[in-house]
């Protein structure tokens, strides 16, 4: 079984992680981590990225040890998100996010993906979509015109909200046309999609 190990100096943050889940959890009170007591297989790392980043290059030994982070930010960014996520981390998130988001967080981590908040994944779409327009359109051929409006939006890196005012549609709308094309082009998640769209080839289809 998986445990979790909490690395935090706020006090509210620390109530709010410590009633995630059912897992046994360990309140760690320093990341110098030996691989023999905290196995990197059995230990998921909640670790709060301090103001003052002074515990960076910690963080960041721990990721060249291939331990699995959930890193949270006081002030989170896009730009630190996607940072980091070059780096190695497996979740990003507020410092006092709600207790069922980082729920959620710590859910998907564990089933194997990476759990990106919506303004990092926008940015990191925007990315991708900014270095190439896709070449093979055959990803549109088991598509609704809906669908195909969607996911052009999406390749703008556009959220279900900005989706639905630009469509006239309800979010609920987009959230099921959002379904539907990670269905139809077996797709994970959003960003994956983008992905998969621009580097299509008739083999996809």
């Amino acid at each position: 079984m998986k445990q979790l190990q909490l690395f935090v100096q706020e006090p509210q943050a620390l109530k709010n992680w410590s009633n995630v889940t059912t897992l046994p959890k360990k309140i760690l009170y320093s990341l110098q981590l030996s691989p023999k007591e905290y196995t990197v297989d059995e230990n998921l790392l909640l670790i709060q990225l301090l103001p003052d980043a002074s515990n960076q290059l910690e963080v960041e030994n721990l990721l060249k040890q291939q331990y699995h982070i959930l890193l949270f930010s006081n002030i989170p960014s896009a730009q630190e998100g996607m940072q980091w996520f070059q780096k190695g981390i497996k979740g990003y998130l507020n410092t006092f996010a709600h207790p069922d988001r980082i729920e959620q967080a710590v859910s998907t981590i564990l089933t194997g993906n990476i759990w990106l908040g919506q303004s990092v994944m926008q940015s990191m779409i925007q990315a991708i979509s900014n270095q190439s327009s896709p070449v093979n359109e055959g990803w549109k051929e088991t598509l609704t015109e809906r669908e195909i409006e969607t996911a052009d939006w999406i390749l703008q890196g556009k959220s279900n909200l900005e989706i639905a005012n630009a469509m006239n549609i309800s979010e609920r709308t987009v959230k099921a046309h959002v379904h539907n094309l990670l269905e139809k082009l077996d797709a994970k998640d959003r960003l994956n999609l983008v992905i998969k769209i621009q580097n299509w080839t008739r083999e996809s289809s």
